[in-house]
Protein backbone atom coordinates (compact mmCIF):
# COMPACT_ATOMS: atom_id res chain seq x y z
CA UNK A 1 0.00 0.00 0.00
CA UNK A 2 1.51 3.31 -1.03
CA UNK A 3 1.39 6.41 1.13
CA UNK A 4 -0.71 8.27 -1.44
CA UNK A 5 -3.50 7.12 -3.70
CA UNK A 6 -1.93 6.10 -6.97
CA UNK A 7 -4.80 7.85 -8.77
CA UNK A 8 -3.73 11.13 -7.17
CA UNK A 9 -4.89 13.74 -4.69
CA UNK A 10 -5.30 17.08 -6.44
CA UNK A 11 -7.89 19.56 -7.66
CA UNK A 12 -8.50 17.91 -11.04
CA UNK A 13 -9.11 14.53 -9.40
CA UNK A 14 -11.46 16.16 -6.90
CA UNK A 15 -13.58 17.46 -9.76
CA UNK A 16 -13.52 14.05 -11.46
CA UNK A 17 -14.74 12.50 -8.19
CA UNK A 18 -17.57 15.04 -8.11
CA UNK A 19 -18.65 13.92 -11.59
CA UNK A 20 -18.25 10.26 -10.65
CA UNK A 21 -20.51 10.69 -7.64
CA UNK A 22 -23.15 12.38 -9.78
CA UNK A 23 -22.97 9.59 -12.37
CA UNK A 24 -23.59 6.83 -9.81
CA UNK A 25 -25.70 8.77 -7.34
CA UNK A 26 -29.05 7.05 -7.92
CA UNK A 27 -27.49 3.57 -7.74
CA UNK A 28 -25.65 4.58 -4.57
CA UNK A 29 -28.81 5.83 -2.90
CA UNK A 30 -30.60 2.60 -3.84
CA UNK A 31 -27.80 0.70 -2.07
CA UNK A 32 -28.26 2.82 1.05
CA UNK A 33 -31.99 2.04 1.02
CA UNK A 34 -31.30 -1.72 0.80
CA UNK A 35 -28.83 -1.36 3.67
CA UNK A 36 -31.51 0.33 5.78
CA UNK A 37 -29.51 3.49 6.46
CA UNK A 38 -31.99 5.89 8.00
CA UNK A 39 -32.69 8.76 10.37
CA UNK A 40 -30.60 8.76 13.52
CA UNK A 41 -27.90 6.38 12.29
CA UNK A 42 -24.24 7.01 12.97
CA UNK A 43 -22.46 6.10 9.73
CA UNK A 44 -18.92 5.99 8.39
CA UNK A 45 -18.06 6.83 4.78
CA UNK A 46 -14.86 4.84 4.31
CA UNK A 47 -12.39 6.21 1.80
CA UNK A 48 -14.65 9.22 1.61
CA UNK A 49 -12.35 11.34 -0.49
CA UNK A 50 -13.80 14.87 -0.72
CA UNK A 51 -17.06 13.60 0.74
CA UNK A 52 -19.72 13.99 -1.92
CA UNK A 53 -21.37 10.78 -0.74
CA UNK A 54 -20.91 11.75 2.91
CA UNK A 55 -22.85 14.97 2.34
CA UNK A 56 -25.73 13.04 0.79
CA UNK A 57 -25.64 10.53 3.64
CA UNK A 58 -25.88 13.41 6.11
CA UNK A 59 -29.32 14.21 4.69
CA UNK A 60 -30.30 10.53 4.97
CA UNK A 61 -29.50 10.27 8.68
CA UNK A 62 -30.82 13.73 9.56
CA UNK A 63 -29.93 15.99 12.45
CA UNK A 64 -30.23 13.12 14.92
CA UNK A 65 -27.57 11.09 13.11
CA UNK A 66 -24.04 11.70 11.94
CA UNK A 67 -21.64 10.79 9.16
CA UNK A 68 -17.89 10.48 9.58
CA UNK A 69 -15.77 10.76 6.46
CA UNK A 70 -12.75 8.49 6.94
CA UNK A 71 -9.82 9.03 4.60
CA UNK A 72 -6.04 9.31 4.69
CA UNK A 73 -5.91 12.29 2.31
CA UNK A 74 -6.05 15.41 4.46
CA UNK A 75 -6.70 17.78 1.51
CA UNK A 76 -9.90 15.91 0.72
CA UNK A 77 -11.02 15.95 4.34
CA UNK A 78 -10.32 19.68 4.53
CA UNK A 79 -12.51 20.16 1.47
CA UNK A 80 -15.30 18.10 3.08
CA UNK A 81 -15.18 20.16 6.27
CA UNK A 82 -15.28 23.40 4.30
CA UNK A 83 -18.09 22.21 2.06
CA UNK A 84 -20.15 21.07 5.06
CA UNK A 85 -19.73 24.51 6.62
CA UNK A 86 -20.66 26.21 3.36
CA UNK A 87 -23.86 24.15 3.11
CA UNK A 88 -24.69 24.53 6.78
CA UNK A 89 -24.41 20.77 7.36
CA UNK A 90 -23.63 20.17 11.03
CA UNK A 91 -23.72 16.38 11.27
CA UNK A 92 -20.64 15.61 9.15
CA UNK A 93 -17.30 14.88 10.81
CA UNK A 94 -13.93 13.76 9.47
CA UNK A 95 -11.34 11.24 10.62
CA UNK A 96 -7.92 11.15 8.99
CA UNK A 97 -6.94 7.50 9.07
CA UNK A 98 -5.34 4.83 6.89
CA UNK A 99 -7.53 1.75 7.35
CA UNK A 100 -4.64 -0.54 6.48
CA UNK A 101 -3.04 0.58 9.76
CA UNK A 102 -5.54 2.36 12.00
CA UNK A 103 -8.76 1.41 13.75
CA UNK A 104 -11.57 3.90 13.08
CA UNK A 105 -13.05 3.03 16.48
CA UNK A 106 -14.60 0.12 18.37
CA UNK A 107 -18.34 -0.49 18.18
CA UNK A 108 -19.20 3.12 17.41
CA UNK A 109 -20.99 3.03 14.03
CA UNK A 110 -24.42 1.72 13.06
CA UNK A 111 -23.24 1.32 9.50
CA UNK A 112 -20.39 1.85 7.07
CA UNK A 113 -20.34 2.61 3.37
CA UNK A 114 -17.58 2.43 0.78
CA UNK A 115 -17.47 2.88 -2.99
CA UNK A 116 -14.53 2.46 -5.39
CA UNK A 117 -12.38 2.00 -2.27
CA UNK A 118 -11.54 -1.61 -1.52
CA UNK A 119 -9.92 -2.12 -4.94
CA UNK A 120 -7.06 0.03 -3.63
CA UNK A 121 -6.54 -2.20 -0.59
CA UNK A 122 -6.41 -5.70 -2.04
CA UNK A 123 -3.15 -6.67 -0.29
CA UNK A 124 -4.61 -5.57 3.06
CA UNK A 125 -8.25 -6.52 2.42
CA UNK A 126 -8.65 -9.05 5.24
CA UNK A 127 -7.22 -6.65 7.81
CA UNK A 128 -9.32 -3.74 6.56
CA UNK A 129 -12.53 -5.78 6.69
CA UNK A 130 -11.62 -6.84 10.22
CA UNK A 131 -11.20 -3.21 11.25
CA UNK A 132 -14.53 -2.31 9.66
CA UNK A 133 -16.16 -5.19 11.55
CA UNK A 134 -14.75 -4.00 14.86
CA UNK A 135 -15.86 -0.42 14.20
CA UNK A 136 -19.53 -1.43 13.94
CA UNK A 137 -22.02 -1.97 16.71
CA UNK A 138 -23.55 -5.47 17.03
CA UNK A 139 -25.85 -5.88 14.06
CA UNK A 140 -24.15 -3.01 12.25
CA UNK A 141 -24.32 -2.97 8.47
CA UNK A 142 -21.68 -2.47 5.81
CA UNK A 143 -22.71 -1.45 2.29
CA UNK A 144 -20.00 -1.71 -0.35
CA UNK A 145 -20.09 -0.67 -4.01
CA UNK A 146 -17.00 -1.91 -5.83
CA UNK A 147 -15.81 -2.98 -9.26
CA UNK A 148 -16.81 -6.50 -10.28
CA UNK A 149 -15.02 -6.23 -13.61
CA UNK A 150 -13.70 -3.62 -15.99
CA UNK A 151 -13.62 -6.12 -18.83
CA UNK A 152 -17.32 -5.55 -19.53
CA UNK A 153 -16.52 -2.06 -20.83
CA UNK A 154 -17.17 -1.94 -24.56
CA UNK A 155 -18.19 0.53 -27.20
CA UNK A 156 -20.48 0.67 -30.22
CA UNK A 157 -19.41 1.38 -32.84
CA UNK A 158 -16.01 -0.16 -32.07
CA UNK A 159 -13.29 2.47 -31.99
CA UNK A 160 -9.52 2.34 -32.02
CA UNK A 161 -7.83 2.38 -28.65
CA UNK A 162 -10.93 1.72 -26.54
CA UNK A 163 -10.01 -1.85 -25.59
CA UNK A 164 -6.35 -0.89 -25.19
CA UNK A 165 -7.38 1.76 -22.67
CA UNK A 166 -9.49 -0.72 -20.70
CA UNK A 167 -6.63 -3.22 -20.59
CA UNK A 168 -4.24 -0.48 -19.52
CA UNK A 169 -6.55 0.67 -16.72
CA UNK A 170 -6.79 -2.90 -15.38
CA UNK A 171 -2.99 -3.21 -15.51
CA UNK A 172 -2.63 0.19 -13.82
CA UNK A 173 -4.55 -1.08 -10.81
CA UNK A 174 -2.48 -4.27 -10.65
CA UNK A 175 0.85 -2.47 -10.99
CA UNK A 176 -0.04 -0.27 -8.02
CA UNK A 177 -1.20 -3.08 -5.75
CA UNK A 178 -4.89 -2.76 -6.56
CA UNK A 179 -7.46 -5.05 -8.15
CA UNK A 180 -10.42 -3.91 -10.23
CA UNK A 181 -12.10 -7.32 -9.76
CA UNK A 182 -12.30 -7.03 -5.97
CA UNK A 183 -16.08 -7.50 -6.13
CA UNK A 184 -15.63 -11.14 -7.14
CA UNK A 185 -14.03 -12.03 -3.81
CA UNK A 186 -15.74 -9.50 -1.57
CA UNK A 187 -18.80 -11.50 -0.39
CA UNK A 188 -16.67 -14.45 0.72
CA UNK A 189 -14.14 -12.14 2.37
CA UNK A 190 -16.93 -10.41 4.30
CA UNK A 191 -18.27 -13.73 5.53
CA UNK A 192 -14.82 -14.72 6.79
CA UNK A 193 -14.48 -11.34 8.52
CA UNK A 194 -17.57 -12.02 10.62
CA UNK A 195 -20.38 -10.62 8.48
CA UNK A 196 -23.51 -12.21 7.09
CA UNK A 197 -24.06 -11.16 3.48
CA UNK A 198 -27.71 -10.24 3.02
CA UNK A 199 -27.81 -8.71 -0.45
CA UNK A 200 -25.76 -8.82 -3.64
CA UNK A 201 -26.73 -6.77 -6.69
CA UNK A 202 -24.90 -5.67 -9.84
CA UNK A 203 -25.24 -2.26 -11.46
CA UNK A 204 -24.05 -0.73 -14.70
CA UNK A 205 -25.27 -0.86 -18.26
CA UNK A 206 -25.53 1.12 -21.46
CA UNK A 207 -25.02 4.84 -21.86
CA UNK A 208 -25.44 7.11 -24.87
CA UNK A 209 -23.33 10.18 -25.70
CA UNK A 210 -23.80 12.93 -23.16
CA UNK A 211 -25.33 10.68 -20.51
CA UNK A 212 -23.67 10.53 -17.06
CA UNK A 213 -22.02 7.13 -17.44
CA UNK A 214 -20.73 8.08 -20.90
CA UNK A 215 -19.22 11.27 -19.52
CA UNK A 216 -17.78 9.43 -16.49
CA UNK A 217 -15.93 6.90 -18.63
CA UNK A 218 -14.87 9.57 -21.11
CA UNK A 219 -13.38 11.71 -18.36
CA UNK A 220 -11.46 8.72 -17.01
CA UNK A 221 -9.92 8.27 -20.45
CA UNK A 222 -9.11 11.96 -20.72
CA UNK A 223 -7.64 12.36 -17.24
CA UNK A 224 -5.50 9.22 -17.13
CA UNK A 225 -4.54 8.57 -20.74
CA UNK A 226 -1.20 10.34 -20.46
CA UNK A 227 -0.40 8.51 -17.22
CA UNK A 228 -1.11 5.15 -18.85
CA UNK A 229 1.19 6.03 -21.75
CA UNK A 230 3.94 7.28 -19.43
CA UNK A 231 3.76 4.06 -17.43
CA UNK A 232 4.19 1.98 -20.57
CA UNK A 233 0.72 0.46 -20.30
CA UNK A 234 -0.75 1.93 -23.49
CA UNK A 235 0.96 3.01 -26.75
CA UNK A 236 0.64 6.69 -27.55
CA UNK A 237 -0.69 5.80 -31.00
CA UNK A 238 -3.61 3.99 -29.31
CA UNK A 239 -4.30 6.95 -27.05
CA UNK A 240 -4.35 9.40 -29.96
CA UNK A 241 -6.61 7.10 -31.96
CA UNK A 242 -8.93 6.78 -28.96
CA UNK A 243 -9.13 10.55 -28.54
CA UNK A 244 -9.86 11.10 -32.22
CA UNK A 245 -12.52 8.40 -32.49
CA UNK A 246 -14.15 9.19 -29.12
CA UNK A 247 -14.65 12.77 -30.26
CA UNK A 248 -16.15 11.53 -33.51
CA UNK A 249 -18.65 9.06 -32.05
CA UNK A 250 -19.65 11.44 -29.26
CA UNK A 251 -21.87 13.17 -31.81
CA UNK A 252 -23.31 9.95 -33.24
CA UNK A 253 -26.91 9.32 -32.22
CA UNK A 254 -26.52 5.54 -32.47
CA UNK A 255 -23.34 5.26 -30.35
CA UNK A 256 -23.30 3.72 -26.89
CA UNK A 257 -20.98 2.19 -24.33
CA UNK A 258 -21.49 -0.61 -21.86
CA UNK A 259 -19.97 0.33 -18.54
CA UNK A 260 -17.77 -1.61 -16.15
CA UNK A 261 -19.97 -3.70 -13.87
CA UNK A 262 -20.12 -2.78 -10.19
CA UNK A 263 -21.29 -5.08 -7.42
CA UNK A 264 -23.22 -3.81 -4.40
CA UNK A 265 -22.92 -5.94 -1.29
CA UNK A 266 -24.82 -5.46 1.97
CA UNK A 267 -23.65 -7.42 5.00
CA UNK A 268 -24.55 -7.45 8.70
CA UNK A 269 -22.11 -7.87 11.58
CA UNK A 270 -22.65 -11.20 13.30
Amino acid sequence: MTEDYFIGVHARELERLRDQHAAWRSETQALWARAGFTTGHRLADLGSGPGFAALDLAATVGAGGSVTGVDKASPYLQFLEAEARRRGVNNVHVLEADLTRAEPGAGIFDGAFCRFFLAFLIDDLDGVLGRIHRSLKPGGIVAAMEYLTLESATCSPPIRGFDAHTRAWIAYYRRNGGDATVGRILPAKLERAGFEVTSVECVGGTARPGEPWWNWWGRLMADFGETLVADGLMPRTDLQALRDDWTRISTAAHAFIYTPVLVQVVATKR
